[in-house]
């Protein structure tokens, strides 16, 4: 087994604090951070060198974030400088410049966001994971997957092969949400109050639950159209893969042995 040194934490006046842990392999950095922001201010997460994980923080305006960088011997520093930047909270973790990362070397976050702060995330492979957050969101990879669930705001997410799963709740009257890959599958899970008629596009197959009217367009990519209304007319979603299937199946709520409401949505399909 490996021998493991625990280095001394550390805590600064920025509320910051650091654990670092030494194997014979690697050395584990974890990065703790909190700051208290001005209602209303975007949180903006830039990792190009592993996931995102975002979970909602609470009612207090401020950011919670806790980072696990993988250190191999003799690699680059990955540095870690929380900022306001025009704006903007940015979290955005770099390599010094003309540095590469080392093979093994990878950092992870997991970001607690308050209630009222819009997010921006943004991976190069990595995953990108929003739990329960409480605004607007934004989130873009090169090929990363994406998995989206209780978000009350505005979705747009972006993966170039990834797949992307999410559950929605009743779509913000007047919104237009897209969720689109270029060759992922995509599964979405919704119900009757969902209140949106959604836009879907794929050169593969759809799965569905719900009522589709599907147009054929010969010799273009994508080369199907559906369309499909969902409770009331009240918001556009726009669902694309060129060349992944399109899954659109029914959730219900459930509950606990004991009886109370769990806040987690279950897909009825086991197709997934």
């Amino acid at each position: 087994m490996p021998v493991l040194a625990i280095a001394q934490s550390t805590t600064s006046s920025a509320n910051t604090r650091t654990t670092t842990e030494t194997t014979s392999e690697a050395q584990i950095t974890r990065i703790d951070t909190s700051v208290v922001l001005v209602a209303g201010v975007p949180v903006v997460v830039d990792n190009p060198y592993g996931d995102v994980r975002l979970r909602f923080g609470g009612y207090e305006h401020g950011i919670d974030a806790h980072a696990v960088v993988q250190q191999p011997p003799g690699a680059s520093v990955i540095a870690m400088q929380p900022a306001m930047v025009d704006g903007q909270y940015r979290i955005a973790p770099r390599l010094p410049e003309g540095s590469r990362l080392a093979d093994g070397q990878r950092l992870d976050l997991v970001i607690f966001v308050a209630e009222g702060h819009p997010v921006i995330a943004r991976t190069e492979q990595g995953l990108i994971e929003s739990r329960g957050i409480r605004a607007d969101i934004s989130l873009n990879s090169i090929s990363g997957d994406m998995a989206i669930r209780g978000t009350q705001g505005s979705i747009q997410a972006r993966t170039g092969s990834g797949s992307i799963e999410a559950s929605l709740g009743p779509a913000p009257a007047g919104s237009t949400q897209t969720l689109a890959t270029g060759t992922g599958t995509i599964i979405l899970a919704v119900d009757d109050t969902l209140d949106a008629h959604l836009e879907m596009s794929t050169s593969a197959a759809f799965a569905t639950e719900f009522s589709l009217q599907v147009e054929r367009i010969p010799g273009q990519e994508p080369n199907k159209k559906a369309i499909a209304v969902i409770g009331e007319d009240q918001a556009t979603i726009i669902v694309e893969s060129r060349r992944g299937e399109i899954r659109l199946l029914r959730w219900s709520e459930f509950t606990s042995t004991d009886g109370k409401p769990v806040d987690d949505r279950k897909v009825e399909s086991d197709s997934d």
